[in-house]
């Protein structure tokens, strides 16, 4: 596992821990599952609305999404 992100969640683990399908999730945020797929496998990530839809769904914050994606995040402060 990387180093730098331990255990860190990713997107398929945040949708599963839900018990959602891919299906399920781009239906509740209007996009396809195979848009899901593509953010799952790294092949694409979300654009900025898309990604606050998501992290919205999910019910995870922007940074936690962000680490999700393995998007280096350091420095960056957290919400108080």
């Amino acid at each position: 596992m990387d180093e730098k992100y331990g255990t860190e969640p990713n997107l398929k683990s945040l949708r599963e821990s839900l018990e959602l399908s891919q299906e399920q999730l781009g239906r509740r945020i209007n996009l396809s599952y195979r848009t899901i797929a593509e953010w799952e496998s790294g092949r694409k990530i979300p654009r900025f609305d898309n990604a606050v839809a998501l992290a919205r769904e999910l019910g995870v914050s922007m940074k936690t999404l962000a680490k999700a994606f393995r998007i280096d995040v350091e420095g960056i402060p957290d919400d108080e």
